[in-house]
């Protein structure tokens, strides 16, 4: 039975890996050539005239694209080695356009090659887990980057098998030295591929370091090894350090000089205009990490990368209990690509194995608690309660499904359309519920439509009747078609909540205290801004961070006159000056919620758990905490949807895409500005509502949100 199941667990394994190597060689065929290819390709090309001359000095002194360590391009050039001699591609800077055309068949080899690697790194999570090597078989930025003639592919894996064998040894009782081995040999050549990938080593020394403060696991490598922990992290960095020296033919003749001038390279470049001139913000990687890649329609055949990311979230607690060293290395790499000013696409590959690998152990986890229910018997009694409450029932069932079902079935005919100002008259006369009929029966086709053309000022509708377009936009919208959205709106309402919530419960506690003069006069104050309605607000905001007009802005000798301009030209500071707006809307609430709470704990309680001796943090966090949290949560989950929706805040700031709630960008839609698109506004606003759903459910079964309205 055992062997049964090891067969079929390879056989799956075998399934994924042979999915991801047919999209690989299916990208191959039909990407176009993109930034970097004509670099590396070149450089293989004059590494494979040097080998063919035997001449060793050229490898170690070729110093075009130096800020790269040669090892994959060295190993492109073995590659068309055999291959008959093509013009050499010439230097062109890095930042120029991507060429052409490139040399064949030396092109296409060197893609294979990419797609060999990027295959062999799916083969080895799938060994770990058959659907996360599925998962990133199918995903679209690492299809996209193991696809192409880029230094990806090789580190990519390479640092994979770094965290595996590292994590081989933790399990290990008699060879841990050797898989330890491996793990350093892995991680030399991970540098020595592409500097940004050895963030496994950190992700490792930091595990490590981990388990050796718990002392059950600290004796057992002791006694397993013979010697302290610290002596075999030592030799396992001495060893990595020195792999990456004799894969790094560039350093060999002057290691230290060479070594410095390529890492301080991308220092510089991370703060050189060509960067600060794309404008990413700083959670532009979760913007890549939320959406297929968006600019080769046709060549990714499954695009579920929004879903991965959701799943690697929902997922990461049991990750992190089975996984710890992946779960640490989602964490460490998610946080050098916020930091990292560098925000190019490519760069998510360092964390798009772990990511999988959380996405599938949360795919699975949910798939387990999916049960049906049993079959309940109604009754005679219930049934005959029911006919005679029925005629109680009716007209606020009725009401209900005018104001509040209808509206949400009649957006969504309007999202299978393309319903605008043009068109009102058809629409509002029965043409929604014709083209939508028409188009479900198969009696029409649907309009061939892309959703950013509605967003475009120049285009405007020009037919008077409407049209169906099928799942167009819903589809487009589900599938990530604006992850930049996505990401800042939930982004901005999870920051915005927690920093409500601890400012709340903070003054809460504040004003709690004894002794505290004019308490009642504090919290009358602090509560004026919930009692502001939110566009007056918004507006006493605006006139107090308006650059150049704002009341701030007037004040002489202040700061503010040379910072004030970035709210509106970098995203990361305007997203601070919304967070404060937003604190200072919203904490009212969570004061009152947090001390309606603690008028409800005895003074007894705090006088038993001084007795044994807890400080006044183990009071909040083992008795305050855990009895304010019933009735703080729900106040929480309110303040969420209304952070989710959260329009005249950013209307009244006049902020730009992409920090912008979807209500925010429904009512553009809905505007003239761009030629009254409803049947856009009605996709969002369908979309807005699946996402919120979702997002209050989970929140709900994390912290128990409703059971505290039952509490209080």
């Amino acid at each position: 039975m055992k062997s049964f199941r090891v067969f079929v667990y390879v056989l799956c394994a075998l399934f994924a890996t042979l999915i991801a190597l047919n999209l690989r060689l299916r990208a191959v065929e039909q990407l176009p050539i993109d930034y970097d290819e004509d670099d590396y390709l070149g450089a293989a090309q004059r590494y494979a005239q040097a080998i063919r001359a035997a001449d060793w000095q050229e490898i170690t002194e070729y110093d075009y694209n130096y800020e790269h360590p040669p090892l994959t391009k060295l190993i492109y050039g073995f590659a068309i080695l055999g291959l008959p001699e093509a013009p050499l591609i010439p230097e062109r800077p890095s930042t120029d356009a991507p060429a052409s055309s490139l040399p064949e068949p030396h092109f296409d080899v060197a893609r294979k090659v990419s797609a060999a690697f990027g295959t062999l790194e799916v083969l080895a999570l799938a060994l770990i887990n058959p659907l996360a090597g599925l998962l990133l078989g199918i995903h679209t930025w690492q299809i996209k980057y193991t696809s192409q003639i880029m230094l990806e592919p090789l580190p990519a894996l390479t640092s994979l098998l770094t965290v595996l064998f590292y994590h081989r040894a933790r399990q290990s009782k008699k060879r841990d030295a050797l898989w330890l081995g491996l793990s350093a040999l892995m991680l030399g050549i991970t540098a020595a591929s592409k500097y940004t990938y050895a963030v496994v080593g950190v992700v490792v020394l930091v595990d490590w370091l981990w388990a050796q403060y718990q002392p059950h696991q600290a004796r057992h490598a002791r006694a397993e090894s013979g010697r302290p922990v610290w002596g075999q992290i030592i030799a396992w960095g001495l060893f990595a350090i020195l792999i990456f020296f004799a894969f790094n033919p560039r350093l060999w003749a002057d290691p230290l000089e060479r070594l410095s001038q390529s890492v301080l390279y991308h220092g510089g470049y991370a703060q050189s205009e060509h960067v600060s001139r794309a404008g990413f913000p700083i959670w532009q990687q979760l913007v890549w990490l939320a959406g297929p890649v968006p600019w080769h329609p046709g060549v990714f055949v499954v695009m579920l990368d929004l879903y991965v990311l959701i799943f690697a979230v929902a997922g990461f607690k049991s990750l992190w209990t089975r996984y710890r060293v992946f779960a640490l290395w989602l964490l460490v790499a998610g946080l050098f690509l916020l930091l990292w000013p560098t925000k190019w696409p490519q760069y998510v590959l360092t964390l798009t194995a772990p990511l999988s690998l959380s996405a599938a152990v949360g795919l699975q986890a949910a798939l387990k608690k999916i049960r049906i229910p049993p079959r309940k018997v109604i009754s005679s009694v219930s049934w005959r309660e029911l006919r005679r409450a029925w005629p109680w029932l009716l007209p606020g069932t009725i009401i209900l499904a005018l104001i509040a079902f209808y509206p949400m079935v009649y957006q969504g005919a309007m999202s299978l359309t393309d319903f605008n100002t043009m068109s009102i008259r058809d629409g509002i006369n029965g043409g929604v519920w014709r083209e939508v009929w028409l188009g479900i029966t198969g009696q029409t086709e649907p309009l061939a439509v892309d959703l950013w053309q509605y967003f475009d000022r120049f285009r405007r509708p020009t037919s008077t009747d409407v049209h169906y377009v099928g799942f167009s936009s819903l589809r487009s919208l589900f599938a990530g078609g604006i992850p930049d959205l996505l990401v800042f709106n939930i982004l901005w309402a999870v920051l915005s909540v927690v920093l409500q919530a601890a400012l709340g419960v903070v003054v809460a506690l504040m004003l709690n205290r004894e002794g505290v003069r004019g308490r009642g006069f504090w919290r009358t104050l602090f509560i004026l801004p919930w009692a502001i309605p939110e566009f007056v607000g918004a507006l006493i905001w605006l006139r107090l961070l308006e650059p150049g007009r704002g009341w701030l802005a007037v004040i002489e000798n202040m700061p503010f006159d040379v910072w004030l301009p970035d709210f509106w030209a970098n995203p990361g500071t305007r997203l601070l000056l919304l967070l404060l707006a937003a604190a200072w809307y919203g904490f009212p609430f969570i004061m009152l919620a947090a001390t309606a709470g603690l008028k409800l704990i005895s003074g007894e309680v705090y006088e038993a758990a001084a007795i044994d001796g807890a400080g006044r943090w183990q009071q909040f966090r083992y008795v305050t905490w855990p009895l304010l949290w019933p009735l703080v949560m729900p106040a929480v989950l309110i303040r969420l949807i209304f952070a989710f929706n959260q329009f005249y805040l950013f209307y009244t700031m006049q902020v730009n895409f992409p920090t912008i709630t979807h209500a925010t960008l429904s009512y553009y839609a809905f505007s003239p500005t761009f030629g009254g698109q409803f049947a856009v506004s009605a996709a969002i606003n369908i979309f807005t509502v699946v996402v919120l759903v979702v997002l209050i459910l989970w929140f709900n079964r994390r912290s128990q949100a409703v059971e505290g309205v039952t509490y209080a």
